[in-house]
């Protein structure tokens, strides 16, 4: 017993669809996925972007922190410099006397453009 023909046309047409369906199918995933990757691609971009930006605000803010400290070094290499000055000049364990004394010796230095 043979089909009718109109129900082997219907099964021909149904397989067309299913074909063309599965086809249009891959298609627009390929479409999707390409989309998806340039999106991806662009985050990617510009996280990398940012990153760098970081990296260099970090490097300025390092040198910035290395000059600080290299100042408050020297700062504390002249306050112990002058605390052994005032030391040194201490006559019979007065502190005060001799600070004021070099003080007002940097001081008029200072003032002629001299060092003390």
């Amino acid at each position: 017993m043979k089909p009718p023909l109109s129900i082997l046309a219907m099964l021909l047409l149904l397989g067309a669809a299913v074909f063309c369906a599965q086809r249009w199918g891959r298609e627009a995933g390929r479409a999707s996925c390409a989309a998806q990757e340039l999106e991806v691609q662009g985050v990617l971009r510009r996280q990398n972007q940012a990153l760098n930006a970081l990296r260099e605000e970090g490097v300025r803010r390092s040198a910035r922190a290395g000059q600080a400290l290299a100042t408050a070094q020297v700062g504390q290499a002249e306050a112990q410099a002058a605390a052994a000055r005032i030391l040194a000049l201490q006559p019979a364990g007065d502190a005060c006397r001799a600070a004021e004394a070099l003080i007002a010796r940097e001081t008029a230095g200072s003032a002629a453009g001299g060092a003390p």
